[in-house]
C-alpha cells in the first residue's frame, strides 16, 4: 500500500483531539518573483490515542489510491453533471419554441447544484472515517 506523507506540527492537544499545523509546500513554477508568494500553513484536527503534546513533529499519513479516488470524485463529478444538464436540456427542449440557450444553462445551473449538494453529503459519509492517520515523527 502507498501512502502519502505530510510533516506537521501539533499546536494543541484536547484530550486526544489533536490539531496539527500543516506548512503547504510552495506551488510556484520559479518565477522571476520566487518568495513573493504568501504560503498561508493550513491546519487538520484528528482524534489519536498517541501521547502527543504541542510542538510535537507528527506525520499525516493516507493511502495514495483513497486520496486520487476522491479527489477525482470531488473535481470530476461537478463537470460531468453540468454536462449532463447540458445535454439533458438540449435534448428535451430540441422541439421547443422556448429559448433552448437558457433553459441549457438553468439546467447546467441545477445540476451543478445537485452535485454540490451530493458532494456535501458523501463528506459527511466520510466524516468519521479513518482517512487520515497521525504517527510521532
Amino acid at each position: 500500500m502507498q501512502t502519502i506523507s505530510k510533516k506537521g506540527i501539533v499546536v494543541e492537544n484536547l484530550n486526544g483531539n489533536v490539531k496539527v499545523m500543516i506548512q503547504k509546500e510552495s506551488g510556484c513554477g520559479s518565477c522571476s518573483s520566487c518568495g513573493g508568494c504568501e504560503i498561508k500553513p493550513s491546519y487538520y484536527t484528528t482524534f489519536t490515542n498517541e501521547n502527543l503534546n504541542p510542538g510535537d513533529f507528527v506525520y499525516l499519513d493516507s493511502d495514495i489510491k483513497t486520496v486520487n479516488r476522491l479527489s477525482y470524485f470531488t473535481y470530476l463529478f461537478p463537470v460531468f453533471m453540468m454536462i449532463t444538464g447540458a445535454v439533458l436540456a438540449n435534448t428535451i427542449f430540441k422541439n421547443s419554441i422556448q429559448d433552448n440557450n437558457l433553459l441549457t444553462v438553468l439546467f447546467i445551473f441545477i445540476f451543478l447544484a445537485l452535485s454540490i449538494f451530493l458532494l456535501r453529503l458523501m463528506d459527511k459519509g466520510y466524516e468519521n472515517k479513518e482517512i487520515i492517520t497521525i504517527r510521532k515523527a
